[in-house]
């Protein structure tokens, strides 16, 4: 193996080592946060708290509970606004999405993503505009793969 090959190699493996390394888990009020902290940007407890409300009833030292548990994990920073808190996301969705799908299919469908796609469908979770969308996006991925291989 050439020499630029084997560094090559050896990148590829660090990149997925750091991949791993940084997976990104969530409970699903952890998610709730999330998503709101995603569309609103920066908030306080007590907006975050309000919006949440909208959703699912939580009391107030629930949602600055999450918050703080969140932030000592690095999934949310904050900043000092007078005398409160204003907390903000430090992951972005695209790479929650990422991590929280490899995961399910790693752990749940043996990294064989058509057991996904089966399971889906076989359970009348995707509907046939979806299978349309699903079917259009893979013609597309195909054909811009035989575009890079040409």
């Amino acid at each position: 193996m050439k020499s630029s090959d084997q560094s090559a190699e050896k990148s590829s493996q660090n990149h997925k080592q750091v991949q791993k390394s940084t997976q990104v888990k969530l409970s699903d009020l952890q998610l709730m946060v999330m998503k709101v902290l995603w569309q609103q940007g920066k908030l306080s407890v007590a907006d975050t708290h309000q919006l949440l409300n909208q959703q699912k009833e939580m009391a107030l030292t629930t949602v600055a509970t999450l918050l703080k548990r969140m932030a000592e994990k690095n999934i949310v920073g904050y900043e000092k606004d007078g005398r409160q808190l204003l907390y903000y996301p430090l992951i972005s969705e695209q790479e929650t999405k990422t991590s929280m799908l490899s995961s399910l299919l790693s752990n749940l469908f043996n990294d064989n993503p058509s057991e996904l796609v089966h399971h889906l469908v076989s359970q009348d979770e995707v509907n046939q505009d979806d299978l349309d969308k699903i079917q259009q996006l893979l013609q597309q991925g195909n054909a811009q793969e035989g575009k890079t291989n040409e």
